[in-house]
């Protein structure tokens, strides 16, 4: 039985690490894709490779171990004079739990982004702090980056919440929402100049007035019209101190919404 929990407590960590070792890959790769433009690709086959190959290698350095102790236990249970019967119950028992890493891995399949979010608390805070402003992030938001001026956040939805159909058609519904409080883009004004206000919408934070615009960007230049699911919202507070972006499904601008109301002021 111990060794039955050992390989079920191997199985498990594995599985676990198997898709946190790709983000991790797969998050350099992203760092580094304006110098490297295969360096997702890359970063994928390596994770893939390294995580098999670890196992093969386990799996060659604890065989002969592996055999001496199924050995052994087969002459102990043979000296105890073990019933078939038994013996097939304790076998099943064991299929059992060894099916469990396969329910973990198919649970973080399915809620692949979430799990990313959560993950990400391991490295960075769910509060951010800019200036005098006070960010919380939800906990299946993906913090991509951070600082004491920014915030580049990502949000999703895993098969298991969005349904097959968008990742079959590579439509991945993922959003991308920034925040900052300086100015390394140009003024509203000028950025609303060529755009189309679809809808303008008003937030309170503290003592300040954050405007929102829900717009079509370069709506005079673009030849067809832009899909009405995806939204792009631009907001600035009436100082022009604190700034944030939303790309992405129109859908969850309400959650993108939520999260500006409860941004606070801590000075």
């Amino acid at each position: 039985m111990k060794r039955a929990l050992k390989v079920l407590a191997f199985a498990v960590c594995y599985v676990v690490i198997y898709p946190f070792v790709l983000i991790g890959l797969l998050y350099v790769a992203y760092l580094l894709q304006y110098s490297f433009p295969y360096a997702d690709f890359v970063a994928f086959v390596f994770g893939n490779v390294l995580m098999v190959g670890l196992l093969i290698y386990f799996r060659h350095k604890t065989r002969d171990s592996w055999i001496r102790a199924e050995a052994k236990k087969w002459l102990a249970e043979r000296s105890r004079h073990v019933s078939p019967q038994v013996r097939a119950a304790r076998m099943r028992s064991r299929g059992r739990l060894l099916w469990i890493p396969s329910g973990i891995a198919l649970a973080i399949f399915l809620f692949f982004p979430e799990t990313t979010g959560l993950v990400s608390r391991l490295f960075c805070d769910s509060s951010v702090p800019m200036n005098q402003y006070h960010l919380k992030i939800p906990l299946t938001w993906i913090v991509m980056s951070r600082s004491s001026s920014s915030a580049f956040v990502i949000a999703g939805k895993g098969i298991g919440r969005a349904g097959l159909r968008p990742y079959w058609r590579r439509e991945i519904p993922i959003s991308e929402i920034v925040f900052y409080v300086t100015s390394p883009y140009p003024s509203t004004d000028d950025f609303l100049t060529h755009a189309k206000v679809l809808s303008q919408r008003t937030l309170r934070l503290g003592q300040e007035t954050l405007t929102c615009w829900d717009i079509i960007p370069n709506a005079d230049r673009q030849p067809t019209p832009m899909d009405n699911s995806f939204a792009v919202i631009r907001c600035s507070t009436a100082q022009n101190d604190f700034h944030t972006d939303f790309v992405g499904l129109r859908r969850e601008s309400s959650t993108f919404y939520d999260e500006l109301q409860s941004v606070t002021l801590t000075k």
